[in-house]
């Protein structure tokens, strides 16, 4: 479906380095791993470069990455999003509850007399606790 989509739209005309496969998978990686700036993401990417040769994945430059970002038509993504949201619509109800999973990120206040060690403001501690909820079991399945 992707490569269908980056052949209709050109995607890949003209590309010497940076195929919009790695710049997808790139992007993912970057969603999935919460990187904040280019800068990171590359760094983060690379440092796992022996992994990445089982999905046809290269090093990145970020600048070459800001470039892809800036000039590739975003008609590729949005076709490969629909397709696959069709493919979820054709499944049933019931499958589609398997896949749930509700995700909370809370903090937790804490003084700072009594937990200094929890300190993450001049005048503010506090724990962040990660949960996901099972909502099949009604229980949670991972805290953190």
């Amino acid at each position: 479906m992707f490569d269908k989509a980056v052949k209709r739209n050109k995607g890949d005309l003209r590309v010497r380095h940076l195929n919009c496969w790695t710049q997808f998978s790139t992007m993912l990686y970057a969603q999935l791993g919460g990187h904040r700036s280019l800068l990171d993401l590359e760094t983060g990417f690379n440092s796992k470069a022996n992994h990445h040769y089982h999905l046809g994945l290269k090093s990145i430059r970020r600048s070459t990455l800001a470039d892809a970002n800036s000039k590739r038509p975003l008609a590729i993504y949005f076709e490969f999003f629909y397709s696959l949201l069709k493919n979820v619509r054709h499944s049933t109800a019931n499958e589609a509850t398997k896949i749930i999973r509700l995700i909370d990120s809370t903090t937790i206040d804490l003084n700072t007399h009594d937990f200094n060690w929890a300190e993450f403001r001049t005048h503010k501690a506090g724990v962040k606790l990660h949960i996901i909820y099972d909502p099949d079991v009604d229980v949670p399945t991972f805290l953190q």
